[in-house]
C-alpha cells in the first residue's frame, strides 16, 4: 500500500475552519515572498483522512499565519482552518485539515494555498501555488471518486466483530465482508465492478499468503453476499501493534465499469480494530494475550 511517512515538523496545528473568501488586496509591497506552501498526507493521518499543509518561512523575520485554505479544481471550496499560529523565520509548520468533497469530473492540479498572514511590515492576504511532493491529493481524490462508483453499485461493510475458532497458536479467524448491492437501476444500467483482491497490510496477511486473491464481479442487481478473508498475523511483533497506523484498513482492489480502477481502503471500526489487535497477539503468543 502507497502510504506515505509523516514528515517530523515543528510547529503546532490549526483548528477551526472557515469557507472560501473572496481574494483581499496585498497591503504588503513585498506579498508572501519567501513563504512556500506544500500539501501531503502522513501515516498518522490515512485513518482520519486529514492532509496537512506545510508552510515554510523562509524569510529572516517572525510570522504569524492566521488561516490556510486549499484551493483545487478537484475539490469543493472551503478546505480551510483558522487559528493565528506564530512562528520564527526558518521554521515550518504543518497545519492539518480535512479535505471537502472531491469533484470527480475535475483534475485536481493546479493546487494553491491561500494565506491569511502577518509580518513585521504588516498583513498580507495573497496565494502561493503549492505542490504536492507525493500525490496526496490525487490518491485522496482518485480513492473518493472511486469510492462513489463503487456504491452505485453496492455497499461493501466490514463485519462488527471477528469470526474466530480454537485458541492460542492454533486460533483461526475470518473477516467477513457484507456485500449489498443496490439493487438494478431504473434505466436498466447494467451497474457493476469487478474485485480482483485483497491486499495484505503492514498487521495483517491472507492466511494461505500475503494478499487475498480474488475474482469476483459484483453488478447491482446481484443479492446481497459475503466475502470471506481468511486471516493470519502479518509478523509476530509486539510493536507492530504498538505503532500501528493503517494495518486495520483493507485495500481492496477494484475496477469499475465505468472506467475508475484502484485501491478502495476499508477501515475497521473500533470494535473490530481491537478484536484483530487482541487475535494478533493471541495466535502470536505476545506476553498479556493470555
Amino acid at each position: 500500500m502507497d502510504w506515505i511517512v509523516a514528515l517530523s515538523l515543528a510547529g503546532a496545528s490549526l483548528s477551526g475552519c472557515v469557507t472560501a473568501t473572496a481574494p483581499v488586496e496585498t497591503r504588503d509591497p513585498a506579498g508572501l515572498s519567501g513563504i512556500t506552501a506544500s500539501v501531503s498526507q502522513g501515516r498518522v493521518d490515512v485513518s482520519s483522512g486529514r492532509i496537512f499543509v506545510l508552510v515554510t518561512n523562509g524569510r529572516d523575520e517572525p510570522i504569524t499565519v492566521a488561516s490556510v485554505e486549499v484551493h483545487s479544481p478537484g475539490f469543493e471550496p472551503g478546505m480551510a482552518k483558522q487559528k493565528p499560529t506564530a512562528f520564527p523565520a526558518g521554521r515550518a509548520i504543518a497545519i492539518r485539515l480535512a479535505p471537502t468533497a472531491a469533484i470527480c469530473d475535475e483534475p485536481v492540479d493546479p493546487i494553491t494555498v491561500r494565506l491569511d498572514v502577518t509580518t513585521p511590515d504588516g498583513a498580507v492576504h495573497d496565494e502561493v501555488a503549492a505542490d504536492d511532493p507525493y500525490g496526496s491529493l490525487e490518491r485522496i481524490h482518485d480513492q473518493a471518486c472511486l469510492g462513489e462508483s463503487v456504491a452505485a453499485v453496492a455497499a461493501l461493510t466490514l463485519p462488527d466483530h471477528l469470526r474466530s475458532t480454537g485458541s492460542g497458536a492454533e486460533r483461526r479467524a475470518v473477516i467477513d465482508i457484507a456485500v449489498a448491492p443496490v439493487g438494478a437501476p431504473a434505466d436498466g444500467a447494467a451497474a457493476s465492478f469487478h474485485v480482483s483482491g485483497v491486499r495484505g497490510t503492514t498487521l495483517i496477511n491472507a492466511e494461505g499468503g500475503f494478499n487475498w486473491d480474488l475474482d469476483l464481479t459484483i453488478a447491482a442487481s446481484d443479492p446481497p453476499s459475503t466475502i470471506e478473508l481468511p486471516v493470519r498475523p502479518g509478523r509476530c511483533d509486539a510493536h507492530a501493534v504498538a505503532e500501528d497506523k493503517i494495518g486495520t484498513i483493507l485495500p481492496f482492489e477494484i475496477e469499475t465499469s465505468d472506467g475508475r480502477s484502484g485501491q478502495l481502503g476499508l477501515p475497521a471500526n473500533d470494535t473490530l480494530r481491537a478484536e484483530l489487535y487482541a487475535y494478533y497477539s493471541e495466535r502470536c503468543g505476545l506476553p498479556g494475550s493470555g
